[in-house]
């Protein structure tokens, strides 16, 4: 149990982790178009994040029955 906990909790921090890196200005200040595509780019992983979590979620409900 404690190992599922885990990996939880370190997709959580990966995914935060990202979107603070992809919002920080640093970022933005080196690359004029870097605003535009950090948006999007930062939706779509973190819709990787969500899908992932989600079916880790599935997998770990269908395995514990």
């Amino acid at each position: 149990m404690a190992m599922y906990i885990i990996v939880i909790v370190v997709a959580l921090i990966g995914g935060v982790g990202t979107v603070l890196v992809g919002l920080s200005k640093e970022n933005a200040k080196q690359n004029h178009e870097y605003e535009s595509k950090a948006k999007e780019n930062i939706g779509k992983i973190v819709l990787f994040y969500l899908v992932a979590i989600i079916a880790f979620i599935i997998l770990w409900v269908l395995l514990m029955d």
